[in-house]
């Protein structure tokens, strides 16, 4: 097949949807299908087993930043721009349209077969419903949740009025329901996109993300400190985002700090933000000397890190899927994680790892301090785990189900 796939943010870095991007058209492409990604900013690394396609669509911050000038003003960016500075979020919808003008210049000379949109959901998907190829898209959960748990954790009415304005659940909402066929990443997700958006059951299908299983591996577990001996236990994530739980896990550490009698030591695979909502949390909790900022990892790196800390820890309010899970997994790595979204199901509570209720963090810490106390139930959790990844998580498997989707939409088409 001649497959088009839209992500309007590409690098992996940013998220789900850029780690769901690079390994699955990779997976397509080793089945034998000819690929082409349309992408916006930050873009991927390069893909040699795919033609990309770059999109100049401005980013959130460099909108809010007055980085935009006469010589890149277009009526689309003059929109973006003023909806940023109302505090909303016009990146979706600006790719989108901006995507439409690309795939309508590459049929041209590439005559696609799909189109397989990562995301995005944008009213330029409407556009390409002219164009008469199918379309398919990739939910991995509605924005209306991530919407509900920002203003849950946020403090004050001026912060949740700030996250009522930021999502564009409506426009999702429309448009979802004129895709030929939903594809998202577990039951729950399924379900939540059925609730929220009002498609069909029968038009969503689930098929779990996978994990690259020779980057991910079991590796020797590193030696204690020389000048204390300490745990370490790691976060990967973003903190600027809400959803996944910074604050809960600060005060997670803190209670370890104050009552396990253990020495623990927390590592953030994430970009240190001086302007951040984290410095001001890990001052507030006393923290400083006990968390450690990576910086953005290559996925060596970051498989090393899964391999190496003796737990990852997953503070999240939700999760569609929850790479971090499966990469700890896939590592040999046990998890604690609060027991919500499709958790449950990519998780064997108590085999795995353990689940907590959620925003629970003093059961968060109290499961945190078993595990390291007992090597025998890191270990076999950690077997477990890897075990677990290599029956159910795989991007052989999850690309095989896509092109069966595809073949289902297609034929619809027809």
């Amino acid at each position: 097949m001649r497959i088009c796939l839209l992500s309007y943010r590409g690098n992996m870095y940013c998220g789900g949807q850029g780690v769901y991007l690079y390994n699955l058209s990779r997976a397509l492409a080793e089945l034998g299908n000819e690929v082409h990604v349309i992408v916006g900013p930050p873009y991927p690394y390069k893909m040699y087993w795919a033609t990309m396609h770059k999109i100049k669509t401005p980013r959130f911050n460099e909108l809010n930043g007055d980085r935009i000038t006469s010589e890149n003003l277009s009526p689309l960016t003059f929109y973006e721009y003023t909806a940023a500075k109302f505090g909303n979020f016009p990146e979706i919808l600006g790719f989108s349209i901006r995507a439409f003008f690309k795939v309508k210049e590459l049929i041209k000379d590439h005559q696609f077969d799909i189109i397989h949109d990562n995301q995005c959901i944008g009213y330029g998907l409407l556009l390409m419903k002219a164009l008469h190829i199918p379309l398919v898209a990739t939910i991995h959960h509605p924005l209306p949740i991530d919407r509900q748990i920002a203003m849950y954790l946020s403090e004050d009415a001026k912060t949740k009025i700030k996250q009522i304005l930021f999502y564009p659940q409506f426009m999702q909402k429309i448009v979802a329901k004129k895709i030929d066929r939903i594809i998202t990443v577990s039951e729950f997700s399924a379900n939540e996109i059925v609730k929220h958006f009002k498609v069909a059951r029968d038009r969503i299908s689930v098929v779990h993300n996978g994990v690259d299983t020779e980057l991910f591996h079991i590796r020797e577990k590193l030696n204690k400190n020389s000048d204390g001996d300490y745990y370490n236990i790691t976060f990967v994530g973003n903190c600027e985002n809400r959803v996944k739980g910074l604050l809960l896990l600060l005060k997670t550490m803190r209670y370890l700090k104050d009552n396990s009698g253990m020495k623990i030591k927390l590592t953030i695979v994430d970009k240190w933000k001086e302007e951040g909502i984290a410095p001001p949390l890990i001052k507030r909790y006393g923290l400083e000397d006990d968390i450690k900022f990576t910086g953005f990892l290559t996925f060596e790196e970051l498989s090393k890190q899964y391999a190496t800390t003796d737990l990852i820890i997953i503070p999240s309010l939700f999760e569609g899927f929850c790479f971090p899970s499966v990469e700890a997994m896939a590592c040999g790595t046990p998890v604690v994680a609060f027991k919500v979204g499709a958790l449950p199901q990519v998780m064997e509570d108590g085999k795995t790892g353990i689940l907590v209720e959620p925003g629970d963090w003093k059961a968060m810490a109290k499961a945190v301090a078993k595990i390291l106390k007992n090597k025998e139930l890191r270990d076999s959790m950690g077997k477990r785990g890897r075990e677990r990844v290599e029956k159910l998580f795989t991007w052989k498997n999850a690309a095989e189900q896509v092109i069966e989707i595809y073949r289902e939409a297609i034929n619809a088409h027809r």
